[in-house]
């Protein structure tokens, strides 16, 4: 992790956690924390700035699709274990990259970006009026 933080721009480990599990999650890659990994993530590391619960949120709507109780305050260490999960799959893969690919991880971080941008045609503009349609006031 600390290569991902001095070469490719992360300006912490939180912010780390969060592309890993992002990266994990779009691969498929769940990976146990084991005993080399015998720390679990705090949820107070993750819950700021904001976003950081809304992604670990998702991830676990996503994985368990069939529980809408999943959301439930009470199964807050079940979401950040799915979280925890997919960031170190994640970090793995990363990992794997930067070795079979001999390329510094800001590199494989960049292409991993790029592959994902133009899987999904990047990003497009949108009218206010597209962004708003559906909404009614009132």
């Amino acid at each position: 992790m600390i290569e991902l933080q001095n070469e490719a721009g992360f300006a912490t480990l939180r912010d780390i956690l969060l592309f890993a599990a992002a990266v994990g999650f779009r691969f498929g890659l769940r990976a146990p924390f084991t005993a080399a990994h015998p720390d679990r993530v705090r949820y107070e590391t993750l819950t700021t700035p904001a976003f950081s619960e809304a992604l670990i949120n998702m991830i676990a709507a996503n994985v368990v699709t069939d529980d809408p109780e999943i959301m439930d305050g009470a199964r807050i260490e079940e979401r950040i274990k799915i979280f925890e999960d997919y960031a170190n799959g994640g970090l793995e893969y990363i990992q794997e990259q930067v070795n079979v690919r001999h390329q510094p991880a800001a590199l494989v971080v960049i292409d991993l970006v790029a592959d994902t941008l133009s899987e999904s045609g990047g990003a497009k503009p949108v009218s206010v009026d597209e962004l708003l349609n559906g909404i009614t006031w009132g």
